[in-house]
């Protein structure tokens, strides 16, 4: 159950990296600084898309951590500038890595694991992952997606879901 997840969120920070990568590419052809994005919101009342990325790579290495019971790293929130970004990925991306399916072997689902927010407080793990987690992670990567879109970078759906195995039948 869990590990599965996990790869997804490594295939998804993986997709969102190469959606920077597109998003350079178009300030470099229009020539003005990608880094322009780092402080673009939806609304005003939303975090702005350097935010949005640095939760989306927290809300995966920590779920990754919390659900094998071990820490997660931490990284500092000081990224500047759209290659920092793509740093903060990869190093989300190699710690995501190092998990192996026996990681998550033998977890019960209905076991409580500690959430961050609110201090003091746990749910059932299975409640975590997929009511918790899971959509968090998804909302933060889809949000830094519709500003680089907004912003005019040529992105579409298949960006942000990359490369599918697709079999012949």
């Amino acid at each position: 159950m869990s590990f599965e997840v996990i790869r997804q969120f490594t295939s998804t920070l993986n997709n969102l990296d190469a959606l920077l990568g597109k998003a350079q590419a178009y300030a470099e052809a229009h020539k003005f600084s990608v880094d322009n994005f780092m402080t673009e919101r939806l609304a005003p009342d939303m975090l702005p898309f350097a935010v949005q990325v640095r939760i989306a790579c927290d809300m995966a290495k920590g779920t990754a951590a919390t659900l094998a019971g071990v820490e997660a790293p931490r990284h500092a929130d000081d990224e500047t500038t759209v290659a920092d970004l793509r740093g903060r990925i990869g190093k989300c991306v190699a710690y995501l890595e190092t998990f192996k399916a026996e990681d998550f072997a033998g977890k019960a689902p209905e076991r409580v694991v500690k959430v961050t927010y609110p201090p003091g407080k746990g749910m059932y793990a299975s409640e975590y992952l997929y009511a918790r987690q899971v959509p968090n992670f998804f909302f933060h990567v889809t949000t830094a997606y519709a500003l680089l879109r907004r912003g005019g970078v040529p992105i579409g759906k298949g960006d942000y879901l990359g490369a599918l195995t697709i079999l012949d039948l």
